[in-house]
């Protein structure tokens, strides 16, 4: 899997950066694999300096590890650490959506777009991209800008789990349906409600998540 080569004009800290989060959401990194601060710097055509920076930062996040002489490592999937994130994020996303507001109609147009995107999306990468542009969309309506950032940063970590689960997980016709259920509580206004269904949300999320990691099958 191929990423971007980084053009001069983007501020290159942030762009190496994304465009090594964006390989790890094509899945070119799987949990457990090694990453190569040399084979990053000769992909994307920059210095290693801006490559180590954006490694350390994920380290940072939680989604890589590092060993002394031994680069760096994807981290495997754990349940703990699951059990751990999913609440954690659940009550940020509900707390932005409690203090959103009513949303104006171009921002649930946009929603219900991402929506009908979703529910007839059968890849499981574009899945993954779509539901979370969805949510995204969710905490960016209450313009709470340390909100959406600490929500983005749990939200990389994640990934590794939501990416993995949903390439074995064909079925996706509950979480569409919780997503609906919000989306016309938090449209009407009544963002309490949605906020709670929110929650919920996630706690369904990482119920399956868990049954997935613990079921007899080998996992990444």
């Amino acid at each position: 899997m191929s990423a971007t080569p980084i053009t001069r004009a983007e501020p290159l800290r942030d762009a190496v950066y994304a465009r090594i989060v964006e390989l790890f959401w094509s899945g070119a990194y799987p949990p457990g694999t090694a990453v190569t601060e040399a084979a990053l710097s000769r992909q994307l055509d920059v210095s290693r300096t801006p490559v180590r920076e954006a490694l350390l930062r994920l380290e940072a996040e939680g989604v890589l590890r590092s060993a002394l002489a031994k680069g760096f490592t994807v981290r495997p999937l754990d349940a703990r650490e699951a059990a751990e994130l999913y609440p954690i994020l659940g009550t940020l996303e509900s707390l932005a959506v409690r203090t959103a507001g009513t949303p104006p109609p171009s921002v649930v147009r946009a929603l219900e777009h991402i929506l009908a995107e979703l529910e007839d999306c059968t890849d499981p990468i574009r899945r993954w991209r779509l539901d979370s542009d969805w949510h995204a969309g969710l905490v960016a309506a209450a313009g709470n800008r340390q909100l959406q950032e600490m929500v983005s940063r749990v939200r990389t970590n994640l990934s590794r789990y939501e990416l993995t689960y949903m390439r074995e997980t064909v079925d996706r016709t509950e979480p569409d349906r919780q997503h609906l259920e919000i989306l016309v509580e938090f449209a009407s206004g009544d963002t309490d409600r949605a906020a709670d269904l929110l929650t919920a949300h996630w706690e369904a999320g990482m119920r399956a998540v868990l049954n997935w990691l613990n079921s007899p099958a080998d996992r990444p």
